[in-house]
Order: C-alpha cells, then sequence, then structure tokens
C-alpha cells in the first residue's frame, strides 16, 4: 500500500481561464494494481505487485470542428509506457506506446474535475512463450501486441497551469491470437500523479453548440479478415473472415446505434474439429451471427464497440457470445476501414481489418 503515496500520474488537461488555454500538455504516471487471472494456470505470474510507469504528451483541440465542442475539447496524444508486469520469472518488462484521446466528464475550467482516457497502440514484450526456457508463460507468446488503455480520474488544481490528479485503469495486452498461446494480460491499477501545461494561451474558438442529431438510418456491408493460430503447438496460420451487413442510426449529433448480422468463416474452426475427431464438413463451421453496438465519431474517425451472440456455431469451444473494439476512419462519405480486435467474453479472438461501403441512406 506504500505505493498508493508516490504514484505520480501526470494526467493532461487544458488548462482554460476566460476562454483562453495552454495548447500543450505533457505529464508523467506511475500506475500500481494487479493482473486479472482468467484461469488458474496464470496464478504464476502473480510474483510481485505490477507497476506502470508513464510519460505522455497531449494537444488540446482548438474547436474549429464541432465535435471538438460537443465532446468539451477533448485532448489528443501519446503515452510511452514502461510496464513491470509483476512477474520477473515468465513476463518480464514491456515497453508500450499508444495515441489517445482525454475527454473532460465535468466542467474542465473548475478546480476540480473527472476525466476519461482512451488510447490504443503497441507494446513490445521481451519474455515471450518458449517450448524450451519459458513453457509456463501462456500469456503472450510474441515480441509485438496491441495495448488497450482505459481509465477514469479525477484532477484537482494545485496552482495554474500544474494539476494533480489520481484514479484507476484497465490495461490489455495480446497479439489477438496471431500466435499461441495467447491468454493475454489484463489488468487492473490505480495511479496518481500531476501534469504542467504549456505554450502561448489561445482563445478558444468557439463553435455552434446547437447540435441536432438527425434521425437518419444509415446500411453499409463490411468484408473482414484475420490472421490466427488455435493452438500452441502448431505454427500454422489460419485465414478468418466475416461478412457484416449493418444498420445504424444517429442517437446524439456524433453518436451512432448499431446493429449487425454477420456471418463469419474461421478455417481454424474445422481444423480443430477435426483434431478432436467431430465430423464435420466445412461449410458447417460458418457461424451466422448477431450483433449490437454503439459509435463515437470525432470527425474522419470513430471508436466502434459491439456485443453478438452466433445464431449458430459447430465449435463452441469459447461460448457463443463475441465482442468487437474498433477504430474506423472514413475515407470518403461512403467507404471506410476498420481495425479492432474481436473476443470471446475477454478471451482475443484475431485482429480483425475490415472495409466498409455505405449502400445507402434513408
Amino acid at each position: 500500500m506504500k505505493y498508493l503515496f508516490v504514484l505520480g500520474i501526470l494526467c493532461f488537461f487544458p488548462v482554460r481561464t476566460e476562454g483562453k488555454e495552454f495548447p500543450w500538455i505533457a505529464g508523467t504516471a506511475v500506475h500500481t494494481g494487479f493482473l486479472i487471472n482468467q484461469n488458474n494456470n496464470m496464478k504464476i505470474f502473480n510474483e510481485q505487485i505490477p507497476h506502470f510507469y508513464e510519460l505522455y504528451i497531449a494537444r488540446a483541440t482548438n474547436g474549429k470542428q464541432q465535435w471538438h465542442s460537443f465532446y468539451r475539447y477533448p485532448q489528443y496524444g501519446v503515452s510511452y509506457m514502461l510496464f513491470d508486469l509483476g512477474s520477473p520469472s515468465y513476463l518480464g518488462k514491456a515497453h508500450g506506446i499508444y495515441p489517445f484521446l482525454h475527454f473532460f466528464l465535468s466542467d474542465a475550467e473548475r478546480a476540480a474535475c473527472v476525466n476519461l482516457r482512451l488510447g490504443a497502440g503497441v507494446a513490445y514484450l521481451k519474455n515471450t512463450f518458449d517450448r524450451m526456457d519459458n513453457y509456463k508463460n501462456i500469456a503472450i507468446s510474441t515480441h509485438l501486441n496491441a495495448v488497450i488503455h482505459l481509465r477514469m480520474e479525477g484532477r484537482v488544481r494545485i496552482a495554474q497551469p500544474l494539476y494533480l490528479c489520481g484514479g484507476w485503469a484497465f490495461t490489455h495486452i495480446s497479439n489477438g491470437t496471431v500466435k499461441k498461446p495467447n491468454a493475454g494480460l489484463n489488468y487492473i491499477t490505480v495511479h496518481a500523479g500531476a501534469n504542467y501545461a504549456f505554450g502561448k494561451e489561445k482563445a478558444v474558438e468557439k463553435v455552434d453548440n446547437d447540435f441536432i442529431a438527425e434521425r437518419n438510418w444509415h446500411y453499409a456491408i463490411y468484408l473482414s479478415g484475420g490472421v490466427k493460430t488455435y493452438t500452441m503447438f502448431d505454427d500454422a496460420k489460419y485465414i478468418a473472415s466475416g461478412l457484416s451487413l449493418e444498420a445504424s442510426r444517429s442517437h446524439l449529433a456524433f453518436t451512432r446505434f448499431n446493429g449487425t448480422v454477420d456471418l463469419f468463416y474461421d478455417r481454424s474452426d474445422y481444423a480443430y474439429l477435426m483434431d478432436n475427431d467431430v465430423e464435420t464438413k466445412k461449410i458447417q463451421t460458418l457461424k451466422p451471427g448477431i450483433a449490437a453496438g454503439y459509435s463515437f465519431f470525432f470527425g474522419a474517425l470513430a471508436a466502434n464497440a459491439q456485443i453478438g451472440r452466433y445464431i449458430y456455431a459447430k465449435n463452441q469451444q469459447y461460448g457463443l457470445f463475441y465482442q468487437r473494439l474498433a477504430l474506423s476512419y472514413a475515407i470518403t462519405e461512403r467507404l471506410n476501414v476498420r481495425f479492432g480486435l474481436k473476443t470471446h467474453l475477454g478471451q482475443a479472438d484475431y485482429l480483425e481489418m475490415s472495409i466498409g461501403l455505405r449502400i445507402s441512406k434513408q
């Protein structure tokens, strides 16, 4: 518990006074917490208390686009994290870097406020699964992995432009089952710290705050694909693909509800069933499903989250429910690309790349 008093999380938030702000924010952070053990085999990783050390820099949005004002003038930045994963024998340390968006959930001009950060990037781990030297490391089998970071925090102004802040965070590290074993690492941590805003003060450019959500429907078709393995004893790569029909409707000015009818074909399903002496045909491994989700739009960029259920699945080793977390980018008004992670209740399935075409608008 002594570490709770030395954690130094330095959040970032623009310092606003009378419509002005410092454009840049720099900080550092320290996190501590625990690893979520998805199964009993991961308890060996609980050798020490994990600690994460962070440096970041962020820039305030300038108010030139309506979504800036809609989301309370969020910040965008990049963070570097040094992970001491709490298991020197098996996991060691890791380095991560991720871009992020930082949102104010309450008035940023107050001396105290609540904030949310969302980020995704890459992490490098030196200690990975090895059949001879590190065979107990079922969590990570590749050096390069994806990292997803979510945090909630409160901040208090100490002396403008210096702030202290603290809260909790969730961090996920995995390779998306590009190679197994890949149980993945999920950490819950608490953090505390301070940050410093700097640069020439600039007036915030106010825009029309009368946001109107058009209650219109969009329809789109998505073609997706990824590469995965299904067992640590076989390095063979299998193609997983999907076809989705999506209907979405505006909720707020820069958010939408969405629902999809999905059809998945995962070649590893057939290999798994054959290895387990289950008689089947390849066409029987098709997995139809339905999903619902929500999207947040930041100009051409969007964040999407979905939860779905297979209507039929011959291979049910991971259950019938699936989730998708993805970032999408609109190349044109009708064409967009998505990159994300498909999971089964927190167990990574594969990294998914999608291309989507809006086919109609009502």
